[in-house]
């Protein structure tokens, strides 16, 4: 549990929602041979990156409009944001990461979110800084400048992460970026390092123009913990459990489609999202792939209470909070995906 991390170095209730479309976002257009469909807004778990990809290869591929559903895509500004944005009504689902919803049930800031489907079976969650930078392990973090989004789940569990490597929090600086700005900060040396997820690195190295870009993983400090979840309100699972489990199913078909096929899911991506790079995006799928689906032939999206128990254990053990949230209290194990 306390082991120094590897350092890698490499090269909404019912169908009458009336719902806006942010900036960048896709509506599936409704048909007049079909019923009139449930309306929901999607919000991403952060930006609208190549490892966001696959809500687009779900409308694209007519998943959603197989279930009778009809998405909005809203950009996300990372978990605490996107939590907010479900709680407050103004999206029925989320990709949020699951130790953020964690922690901030701790702190009393989730009541009533559950996760309903794991997009990511171990965290992603890390730091990333470029050659030359003067960092290559945790302790060599004093005394420089990291950036993320301010309600990014990264800077949540730094004071956990720096806790178990020994590192001097006080002695780090963040700073809050957009999530379209860090990999450009840092590239430019605005900032000595980036919250990132592990997938990002691509994209990374693209904004640095093909420099070295050292990740600290923080899995392999804190262990046990899911990536991001589907996250819905307490409201929508219980009253509409069949639009819920509509949703999740056609969103992890588009999952599964676009970690196998990474090329064409970047193309759906691009054709959206036109300011997106297809090769970071598709190289950024590719590394997802290992940790979408569940080993012992569970299904993608699956999750176990022994786990999230455990994860809950893992993370009042590093310090991240004092009173800990119940299993059932973040997720509504009766709306998992079943085999």
């Amino acid at each position: 549990m306390r082991r120094l991390p590897r350092v890698i170095t490499i090269s909404v209730l019912v169908a009458t929602f009336s719902l806006p479309a942010g900036c960048g976002s896709g509506t599936e257009e409704p048909s007049p041979a079909r019923p009139a469909a449930d309306r929901v807004t999607y919000v991403t778990g952060f930006g609208t990156f190549g490892r966001e990809a696959y809500v687009y290869v779900a409308q694209e591929k007519g998943y959603f409009r197989e279930a009778g559903i009809e998405v909005t895509v809203q950009p996300g500004q990372g978990s605490g944001e996107n939590l907010a944005a479900v709680l407050g009504g103004r999206a029925q689902f989320s990709a949020i990461d699951f130790t953020a919803t964690l922690i901030s049930a701790a702190n009393g800031k989730a009541d009533g979110a559950v996760a309903v489907a794991a997009l990511h079976q171990r965290t992603l969650a890390a730091l990333m800084t470029l050659e030359g930078s003067g960092i290559g392990e945790p302790a060599d973090l004093e005394g420089k400048t990291v950036a993320d989004a301010a309600s990014s789940v990264i800077s949540m569990m730094f004071p956990a992460y720096a806790k178990l490597t020994g590192v001097d929090r006080e002695k780090v600086k963040w700073v809050s970026l957009e999530p379209a700005q860090l990999a450009a900060n840092l590239a430019s040396g605005q900032v000595d390092a980036i919250g990132q997820y592990v997938v990002g690195e691509p994209t990374v190295r693209n904004a640095a123009k093909g420099r070295k870009v050292t990740v600290l993983p923080f899995g392999e400090v804190i262990t046990d913990l899911y990536g991001s979840a589907v996250t819905t309100s307490a409201t929508l699972a219980k009253d509409r459990p069949d639009l819920v489990r509509k949703f999740t199913g056609a969103l992890l078909k588009g999952l599964a489609y676009a970690v196998d096929h990474p090329q064409e899911a970047a193309q759906i991506l691009l054709k959206r999202q036109p300011a997106m790079n297809a090769e970071s995006a598709a190289a950024e799928l590719t590394l997802m792939a290992p940790y979408v689906r569940p080993s012992g032939g569970e299904p993608i999206g699956a999750m176990s209470r022994e786990r999230v128990e455990r994860a809950i254990t893992a993370l009042r053990t590093a310090g991240a909070f004092e009173t800990a949230p119940t299993p059932e209290s973040v997720v509504a194990f009766d709306l998992l995906p079943a085999g």
